[in-house]
C-alpha cells in the first residue's frame, strides 16, 4: 500500500484546511491510501486513515445501486411510477408527476424542483428518520409545481431523491438507512458507514470570520435525515474504494459482485442528451482518455470528490473535513495530482 500523506499533507498545508484524505485504486485494487491534518482544527488529535468523512451527494450512486438490488429482486421496476408506488399519498400528488418513474428521479428527469427553500420551515420539522417521515416529505415535495416537462430535461434535484426513497421504503417496508445497510454496506463489507455527521472521529468545520471553526455531531451538523437518499453518507476512505470497485468491476468483468453486469451498464449509461446516469457524472477528463464517472459532495462542512475510469479500472476518492471554495479547491489539486 503506497503512503499518500506526504502529497496530502503538501496540499493541505498551502490550503490551509483542516485534513484531507484520499485513495488510490488500479486495476480494481485499492493501492494508495493517505490522510494528513488534524480532525478537529482546536485540538492536535491527527486525521487516521480509517477517520470517516461525510461524501454528501456521493450517496446518490450508492441510493442508485439500492434501487437497481431491489429492481433485480423484482420489488421495483425502472418504470415504476410515482403514483404506482405512492399509493398511499397519491391523491394528495400533483397530476404532472403521477407517470414520473424512479428512473426519471435517479437521472434527474423528474422535473423536482432542486432544493427545499420553498419549505424551509416544514422540512426542518422532519428530523426523524423513519419512512413515515420521508413519506411525508415526498408528499411535501410532489405538491410543488414541476419545473419543467417531466421527462425532457435534465435538472438536478435533491428533493428527485427523497422521493426515490420513499418509493424503496414503500415496496420494502423498511427505511432506506436499513435497507443501505442490508443490501449495499454488509454485502461489500463495509462497516465504518453511517449517516449524518460522524460521531467519532474527524470533525466537519465551517469557514467563519476569517478561519475554520469545527461543527461537533448533532442535529445541526448535517441536513435533515429525510434527505439521506440525496446525501448523507459517512464512511471511511478503505470502506469507499470497495463501494469504488464494485462500479468498476461492473464495467470490467463478464460476472461483478452484486449486480448483473447489464445492470451496471444500465447505472453508468445517462438518457440521450444527458451527461447524468443514476447517481454518476459521465464525462472524459481532459487527462484522461476514456468515459469516467464522477461525482462531488458536501453538506457545506465536508467536501468529496470521485472519479471512476472503468476502461483501465483506476478509481480516485478524495476527501475534506470542511466545505468551503478552498477546501474544495484543496480536493480538487489532490485529484488532479493523483490522475497525473
Amino acid at each position: 500500500m503506497r503512503d499518500l500523506n506526504a502529497l496530502l499533507e503538501t496540499v493541505r498545508a498551502e490550503a490551509q484546511v483542516p485534513a484531507l484524505a484520499a485513495a488510490l485504486i488500479e486495476k480494481n485494487r485499492l493501492v494508495a491510501l493517505g490522510a494528513a491534518g488534524k480532525r478537529r482544527v482546536d485540538k492536535d488529535d491527527p486525521v487516521r486513515r480509517d477517520d470517516r468523512f461525510h461524501i454528501g451527494s456521493c450517496t446518490k450512486s450508492m441510493t442508485a445501486t439500492l434501487v437497481a438490488r431491489l429492481v433485480e429482486m423484482g420489488k421495483l421496476d425502472w418504470a415504476s411510477t410515482v403514483a404506482e408506488v405512492l399509493s398511499d399519498i397519491r391523491k394528495d400528488i400533483r397530476r404532472e408527476y403521477w407517470k414520473v418513474t424512479v428512473e426519471q428521479l435517479l437521472t434527474h428527469r423528474s422535473a423536482v424542483p432542486q432544493n427545499l427553500s420553498a419549505h424551509r420551515q416544514l422540512f426542518s420539522r422532519l428530523w426523524s428518520q423513519s419512512a413515515t417521515q420521508r413519506l411525508q416529505a415526498a408528499r411535501i415535495i410532489l405538491q410543488e409545481k414541476p419545473v419543467a416537462t417531466p421527462g425532457e430535461k435534465t435538472i438536478y434535484s435533491n428533493r428527485g431523491y427523497v422521493v426515490a426513497g420513499a418509493m424503496v421504503e414503500a415496496v420494502t417496508g423498511k427505511t432506506w438507512e436499513e435497507l443501505m445497510q442490508e443490501h449495499l454496506f454488509r454485502p461489500l463489507g463495509i462497516k465504518s458507514a453511517g449517516f449524518g455527521a460522524p460521531t467519532t472521529g474527524a470533525c466537519g468545520h465551517r469557514w467563519m470570520a476569517g478561519r475554520y471553526s469545527p461543527v461537533p455531531p448533532s442535529p445541526l451538523a448535517d441536513n435533515p435525515p429525510v434527505l439521506g437518499p440525496a446525501g448523507t453518507v459517512h464512511l471511511s476512505l478503505p470502506d469507499w474504494a470497495r463501494f469504488a470497485i464494485l462500479h468498476l468491476k461492473g464495467e470490467s468483468e463478464e460476472n461483478p459482485p452484486l449486480l448483473r453486469k447489464a445492470t451496471f451498464v444500465k447505472l453508468h449509461t445517462p438518457p440521450a442528451g444527458s451527461t447524468y446516469a443514476m447517481g454518476w457524472g459521465i464525462s472524459q477528463p481532459s487527462l484522461a482518455q476514456e468515459t469516467s464517472l464522477q461525482h462531488a459532495g458536501s453538506n457545506t462542512m465536508w467536501f468529496a470528490q470521485i472519479l471512476l475510469l472503468p476502461r483501465s479500472r483506476r478509481g480516485f476518492l478524495v476527501a475534506t473535513n470542511a466545505g468551503d471554495e478552498r477546501a474544495s479547491g484543496a480536493v480538487r489539486r489532490v485529484m488532479e495530482v493523483l490522475r497525473q
